[in-house]
């Protein structure tokens, strides 16, 4: 046997003890009031010689009673039963950038890690929900169709590295091609399909060909919600040595400057708007709040989930037998009181008796 809620356990002992103790206060009430009445003789001939007893059969069935409910609240199991679980979800896709830009250090401790942070928590806040991963550079890439299993969703999600997409800059219009396309695939009956875009913005191919992504998304019915890691003001993007992982320089265009990689907010934006979502810009401090909260509200499509096998729940037999004792004590009480009516209706006839007489010894 085993129990739902073994942290109430406790109940099973301490119910027992409240009644106890409650009895005795009860008895040591009576007791009081028989010597209150005075002459135990006067008490015993109106009757009511029984208030000093102590009543341990009701003791007994109220003990025992207090005893199976406080087992009942801790809810015991035993024996198995088949269960179908019926759950209700929403299509998400996340669409992570894992370009080299993401390694700029404007938001400590860098873009990419702060993405990882971000996904992780989205994945632990909507545990029900059905969640696909797309990477993207200067390519995208599905990672992981959608899937209930969050677990295998946050090993991707630590494993992200720039190294993964072989091909260099960024490419935000395939990303959403992609990921509009499998948050599409499988259409919920009633549930919202959404694609959550994780990038600093930095598109290398036109912004109109973004935009136009953005469009085919709302034509599908997807929702675009735009999260932009970075500051307007930028970081250069760090060389790192492919053996330690330590930074050897900083990346240069072709005339030799360092190259600053900047927040475009202004495109995550405008593709949040076309696509009837909204923006998060990861500098805010409310924004990841905002965030979990909105995608929470969004509407779930119920669904019928897979069968397992559970622990039957079995606390309405200790329920039904406390029940059971507490009828008894009150058929007894019944009879005690019936007994006492009855001694009542004697007891004037007993007071009013003339007294039995005393031999008297006359001398001769």
């Amino acid at each position: 046997m085993t129990f739902g809620r073994p942290e109430l356990l406790w109940l099973a002992v301490a119910l027992p003890v409240a009644v106890a103790a409650a009895a005795v206060g009860y008895v040591r009430r009576r007791r009081r009031v028989a010597r209150a009445l005075g002459d135990p003789v006067l008490v015993s001939r109106l009757g009511i010689d029984d208030l000093g007893r102590v009543p341990v059969l009701r003791l007994v069935l109220l003990t025992l009673a207090a005893a199976l409910l406080g087992v009942a609240a801790a809810d015991p199991r035993w024996g198995l039963k088949s269960v179908e679980t019926h759950v209700s979800s929403f299509n998400a896709v996340l669409a992570l950038d894992v370009s080299k830009s993401m390694l700029a250090r404007d938001v400590p401790p860098n873009r990419l890690e702060r993405q990882r942070l971000l996904a992780r928590l989205l994945l632990r806040e909507l545990p029900g929900d059905r969640f696909g991963v797309v990477i993207f550079a200067g390519r995208a890439y599905v990672l992981s169709p959608l899937t209930v299993d969050h677990a295998a969703l946050e090993l991707f999600v630590d494993a992200l590295d720039p190294e993964m997409v072989s091909q260099g800059g960024s490419s935000l219009a395939s990303a959403l091609s992609q990921a509009v396309g499998l948050a599409a695939a499988d259409k919920p009956v009633r549930g919202d399909r959404v694609v959550v875009v994780m990038t600093d913005g930095e598109a290398l191919e036109d912004e109109d060909a973004v935009l136009s992504a953005a469009e085919e998304a709302a034509k599908a019915g997807v929702r675009v919600y735009t999260v932009g890691f970075g500051t307007p003001r930028g970081a250069p993007v760090p060389e790192q040595d492919p053996q330690t992982g330590g930074i050897v320089g900083y990346k240069r265009d072709l005339d030799g400057q360092v190259v600053i990689s900047k927040l475009n907010a202004d495109l995550l934006r405008r593709v949040a708007q076309i696509a009837h979502g909204e923006y998060f810009q990861m500098s805010d401090p409310d924004a990841t709040r905002r965030l979990v909260s909105t995608l929470q509200h969004l509407r779930r499509s119920p669904a019928a989930g897979d069968r397992r096998l559970e622990q039957k729940e079995q606390f309405e037999w200790f329920v039904g037998a406390a029940l059971l004792l507490l009828a008894l004590d009150a058929l007894t009480a019944d009879r005690r009181r019936a007994r006492a009516v009855a001694a009542e209706a004697r007891a004037p006839v007993a007071a009013g008796a003339p007294p039995e007489p005393v031999p008297v010894e006359v001398e001769a």
